[in-house]
């Protein structure tokens, strides 16, 4: 899904609460060639501020990663945190485009939880419906706050924003294969989770948790007695490993965790419900909370499908020489290198 479109040359920007990452593909051969990608943080609670004078700063770190990185155009497609829209798959009376718009924006009231003035309203056929005369349409709204924040955002950066696509889209775009038939996939961010679940390369249901990295290291910090520095590492370091400091960093993270696994069940017993004749076959696993130990293994004894780690490259041409590096920053590029395939995947 995304706003503004317009068929033109672009590249794909993640603006991340600790730091930005861009790529740039072009179209050509069997996967569209990886131009440029680069990466650069950022002071935190910079990128979430709406303050003027913060929006300005964020607008000269783009300016200047986009220099760095010799990116080839001005155009620019964003991702939108999944927690700052609203999306919802709906069924809908097979229509025509114009007649199926005006539809939309009579039934959208019944799930955006906005006035529909106060929003920017998009949607995108998925599918069939459960009847010949029916079709899903994935519906979703962002505030005007929000998009007005990032025209503005891009227009002092020097560049020209064409679309504005959900996180969560933008990243399962990247990472399941084609010949998936039905995947969730778990985007564990600092803040929040992004539950996504893709039928047919598709998005059939879209979730944003307030569970996170962050909620971990709190955690460790507050039952280990730790500064926030200290909990990172013994996070990162011992994860859920119970052999490992008598398991007390598991311990501190168990009921966090297990909220977590709480809402990966919810998601996939509502999805069985509505498509009870797709099994779904696995849980792909990304961003930068990937890298705790023994968290896919929890997992995937937990919801009791195989959890395997993602890689946002899986589409994408490179030159044999970047291979390592590449993999190496995998779980962090998903959704920059989904909003960069938007319109160049064959």
């Amino acid at each position: 899904m995304g706003f503004l479109d317009k068929p033109i040359e672009y590249f794909g920007i993640d603006v991340g609460l600790s730091g930005i990452r861009l790529v740039q593909l072009k179209k050509g051969g069997q996967k569209p060639a990886l131009v440029t990608y680069g990466h650069v943080a950022t002071a935190p609670g910079l990128t979430a501020s709406d303050a003027p004078a913060d929006i300005t700063r964020t607008a000269g770190v783009i300016r200047q990663l986009v220099k760095d990185a010799k990116v080839g155009t001005k155009y620019v497609v964003a991702g939108v945190p999944s927690s700052k829209v609203f999306a919802s798959v709906i069924s809908t009376p097979k229509l025509d485009h114009k007649d199926l718009g005006k539809a939309i924006e009579l039934q959208a009231d019944q799930y955006i939880p906005m006035a529909i003035k106060d929003v920017k309203l998009d949607w995108y056929v998925i599918g069939p419906g459960r009847t010949e005369n029916e079709q899903e349409v994935l519906i979703v709204a962002a505030p005007n706050t929000v998009t007005q924040k990032y025209v503005s955002l891009f227009e002092q950066a020097g560049l020209e924003l064409v679309a504005l696509e959900p996180n969560a889209v933008a990243l399962a775009r990247a990472v399941v294969q084609p010949n998936d038939l039905a995947v969730m996939v778990l985007d564990i961010g600092s803040l929040t989770t992004d539950i996504t679940i893709v039928q047919a390369n598709l998005p059939k249901l879209l979730r944003s948790i307030n569970v996170g990295g962050s909620t971990f290291m709190k955690a460790v910090a507050h039952n280990l007695g730790l500064d926030e520095a200290q909990a990172e590492q013994f996070t990162h370091k011992f994860g859920l490993t119970q052999t490992k400091l008598e398991g007390q960093v598991l311990k501190s993270i168990k009921p966090s965790l297990d909220q977590l696994v709480g809402e990966i069940e919810k998601s996939i017993k509502f999805y069985t419900g509505q498509y009870p004749e797709i099994k779904l076959e696995k849980i792909v696993l990304t961003g930068g909370t990937t890298a705790l130990p023994e968290l896919p293994t929890y997992l995937s004894n937990a919801a009791g499908l195989p959890v395997e780690i993602a890689n946002s490259w899986l589409k994408v041409a490179y030159q044999a020489q970047l291979q390592d590096t590449l993999m190496g920053l995998s779980t962090q590029y998903g959704v920059a290198v989904g909003l960069a395939e938007r319109d160049v995947l064959s």
